[in-house]
């Protein structure tokens, strides 16, 4: 009897642990690996009948932060290590192959919806915000300039966009947490050449994650 009072004892504090860790006005930090999957919809290039881009998939390591307004309803602002994208030819230039690269910058804000209770050891979740998408260190190739006949550079306008999420938490104790996520995004933006050609691309990438996090 006194063994299983003790037993009892325990689950209650180890529930009521978790219960205050998932509950309102609790900050949470995760890290972990994300991979960006661009689903890509190209437009031709100006005066280049056909002529279309694609976008590689690319990967990198990402940390967020969290708050929990309420036991349900929280925001995540996560950030990643800058992504290098390969962009290719694509179309009626498909045979150039690589014609540039860029970084990435896109931070996410993200307003959550947490389902089950909060002392609930597995607690799916979904989300809706948007993305600041921001590209950087963009380099051109040689084979670009071998289809424009002239050194050619490009820039790439930055843009905002939707972000969806599905996710859900696993919670190993009453701090450390496993998490996995999928964020299908919308965004557009357009390659300017230097030759005065351009390009509308909309990239929606779908980003497919995992992470560990810590509770305060």
């Amino acid at each position: 009897m006194v063994r299983i009072k003790a037993a009892a004892l325990t689950a209650l504090a180890l529930v009521g642990g978790q219960a205050v860790a998932q509950t309102a006005s609790v900050w949470s930090v995760k890290a972990g690996y994300n991979h960006f999957f661009p689903q890509v919809k190209s437009g031709d290039i100006t005066g280049v009948p056909g002529g279309k881009v694609d976008v590689g998939d690319a990967g990198g390591p990402f940390v967020s932060a969290a708050y929990m307004f309420t036991d349900n309803v929280s925001a995540e602002l996560g950030f990643g290590v800058p992504p290098r994208l390969d962009i290719e030819g694509r179309g009626t230039i498909q045979q150039a192959g690589k014609i540039a690269d860029a970084k990435l910058l896109s931070p996410i804000l993200i307003f959550q919806y947490r389902f089950r209770r909060p002392a609930a050891g597995f607690r799916p979740y979904v989300g809706l915000g948007a993305t600041y998408t921001k590209y950087i260190s963009v380099t051109t190739t040689p084979n670009l300039s071998a289809l424009t006949k002239t050194v050619t550079t490009a820039t790439i306008d930055n843009a905002w966009g939707a972000v969806a999420q599905i996710g859900a938490t696993y919670n190993l104790n009453k701090h450390w947490f496993v998490d996995p996520s999928i964020v299908p995004t919308r965004v557009g933006t357009t390659a300017r050449l230097s030759t005065g050609q351009s390009v509308d691309v909309k990239v929606d990438p779908l980003l497919v994650n995992l992470a560990v996090g810590y509770r305060f």
